[in-house]
């Protein structure tokens, strides 16, 4: 997988009530490959792979020169915080995945976390109106269709690092808590609520990601659980508190979740 990364933050001044836009977005790229089938193996270091990248224009006819802001300048002036969630209070990480065709055709819109449906449709309208303006991604000098993941932090302060140290700390107690009412006193769907609002707030978290898996598995939901499970893989490898690692390994989830990944 190839990645490049920017990031995007979408803050809601409670003084000012005016919409500001800092650059923290993440993208994550990675090429979507033919089947196995139909394409030769070609060892990795002799293929040539370059990510999509946004131009700004609709229907551009060639644009060799790509400015790496642009994707940010635009959705700095065409998000808005949604006023139902400001006022409602709600914050988070919105994460979403979405492909770019060989034309340049935003496609196969997903949510991958959402921090409420009114921000969902927000940020799926923004993307969809990139539709066309993409220089799309190509392998070896041949266009093709790339996965991209972008994910917007909304927030309720003016001040960016507040807001990661904020966020941190809540997902950090949703760990704790969820863990010791998973672990300690057994109740596994209070504990995936803990993890999953804990999940909104730092939703690349590995270690989060793993315990609502097994608490899933534990009740039943295996599909939730490989959902979790396939998410934390993307994301590289797991560095998990070894206390509650210790733990988990007496579960049978956690004897699904080495199995899936052993299958890797």
């Amino acid at each position: 997988m190839k990645k490049q990364t920017v990031e995007l933050m979408l803050i809601k001044d409670q003084k000012a009530m005016k919409i500001l836009l800092f650059a923290m977005l993440a993208i994550f790229i990675c090429l979507l490959a033919p089947g196995q089938n139909e394409t030769p193996f070609v060892p990795i270091d002799e293929v040539e792979i370059s990510p999509p990248a946004f131009t700004g224009i609709s229907n551009y006819a060639d644009f060799a020169i790509i400015d790496a802001n642009y994707l940010q300048r635009y959705l700095t002036s065409h998000i808005n915080y949604p006023s139902g969630a400001a006022n409602c209070g709600r914050e988070g990480r919105e994460v979403i995945k979405f492909n770019v065709n060989a034309l340049g055709q935003v496609t196969n819109i997903n949510i991958v976390n959402g921090v409420c449906p009114e921000i969902d449709d927000e940020l799926i309208r923004v993307l969809e109106s990139t539709n066309g303006m993409w220089k799309p991604g190509r392998k070896d000098g041949i266009p093709v269709t790339m996965e991209q993941e972008v994910f917007v932090v909304f927030s309720l302060s003016a001040d960016p690092e507040k807001t990661n140290e904020k966020f941190f700390e809540i997902a950090t107690q949703c760990f704790k808590k969820g863990a010791e009412t998973f672990f300690e006193e057994g109740k596994s769907k209070k504990a995936e609520r803990l993890f999953t609002r804990g999940i909104n707030y730092m939703p690349h978290d590995q270690s989060l990601l793993l315990m609502r898996g097994l608490c899933r598995y534990e009740r039943g939901n295996q599909e939730g659980a490989r959902e979790d499970w396939t998410r934390l893989f993307e994301l590289g490898t797991l560095d998990m508190n070894t206390k509650y690692l210790a733990e988990a390994k007496t579960l049978e989830a956690y004897e699904a979740f080495v199995t899936m990944l052993e299958e890797k």
